[in-house]
């Protein structure tokens, strides 16, 4: 440790353990928190500002050590085994939604069914798809973008979804006035 750095632990480090011990739930935390002050200051060392703003810096990095502590230590508990979650949808709704969802395709213009067909259904790599259709990457990359879009709108007029919070589909309720022939 260098003179400078024992001259800041001797000046402040009674200070920023209560600092630190307010903030912080028990006396082992708030040494570990006061350690990782001190090894980013000896880290800094070269970056030391001027005497009259080194308390304040000083405590910017205590305060910001101790929310990182907090974001690091969050209390988790564990998940009972009994809550598995339980799949609403019957094998006959999922084999029916699948159904739509290719008639759906089906109802692309060629190009676009060709396109998703290959890369959605069989896992053709968009360059392979290119290749075989005899376009650019960037062209078979469009086509297959637009013929999402369009497969989404499809389905947005037909039916209105939930999601979850993670973005997958939590519930869906065909429209009522959509005119889809799979929600009726």
């Amino acid at each position: 440790m260098t003179h400078a750095l024992e001259k800041i632990w001797h000046d402040f480090a009674a200070q920023l353990r209560a600092f630190i011990r307010r903030r912080v739930a028990d006396d082992a935390e708030a040494e570990d928190v006061l350690q990782d002050v001190f090894l980013k200051l000896a880290r800094r060392e070269d970056d030391l500002p001027a005497p009259e703003k080194l308390p304040g810096w000083i405590f910017l990095i205590a305060r910001n050590a101790i929310i990182d502590r907090h974001r690091t230590r969050k209390k988790t508990e564990p998940v009972s085994e009994s809550l598995v979650a339980e799949s609403k949808a019957t094998r006959a709704e999922v084999d029916g939604l699948c159904g739509a969802f290719r008639r759906m395709i089906h109802e692309l213009p060629a190009p676009f069914r060709e396109a998703i067909e290959l890369v959605e259904l069989e896992g053709v790599p968009q360059t392979e798809l290119a290749r075989r259709l005899g376009i650019s990457v960037s062209g078979a990359k469009s086509r297959v973008q637009r013929a999402r879009r369009m497969l989404k709108q499809m389905l947005t007029d037909c039916c209105r979804f939930e999601f979850d919070r993670r973005g997958g589909v939590a519930d869906c309720q065909p429209r009522a006035k959509s005119g889809c022939a799979e929600c009726g």
